[in-house]
């Protein structure tokens, strides 16, 4: 329920929670056919943020996750990271990691496809610090 989401949040940040942890693939599980398709959770983060003007989303540290495995290269992250910023409806994240990295094959997804360098590309999401 959005709303029952957007008083947690609320009372959470209140409280002084500032720090929000999501993920594209949210809610687990997900329904596309009851409503709640994967990205769901983003989409309700980034409805409460709206919902909160501009200053909202300064007073909170934004951290989510591209699911991972064997999928990850320059295209998926992009891609997966366009889409997450889309339903959380900012420019940029503060964290982004990866979540299920491929464990049990040691540098499979290190020193290749997790290297790109934004400035070469010239990427129009990111912040630097």
């Amino acid at each position: 329920d959005e709303a029952l989401c957007h008083r947690l949040l609320d009372r959470a940040v209140d409280a002084g929670v500032n720090l929000i942890d999501t993920a594209e693939q949210y809610p687990i599980p997900s329904d596309a056919a009851l409503g709640k398709p994967e990205g769901y959770t983003e989409a309700i983060l980034g409805s409460w943020l709206a919902k909160g003007g501009a200053g909202r989303r300064g007073k909170v540290v934004l951290a989510s996750k591209i699911t991972g495995g064997r999928n990850i290269n320059r295209r998926s992250l992009r891609a997966d990271l366009d889409g997450t910023l889309r339903r959380l409806g900012t420019d940029y994240l503060d964290v982004f990691l990866l979540h299920w990295p491929a464990r049990y094959t040691p540098q499979s997804n290190w020193g290749q496809s997790l290297t790109y360098h934004r400035e070469n590309e010239g990427l129009p999401w990111g912040r630097d610090l």
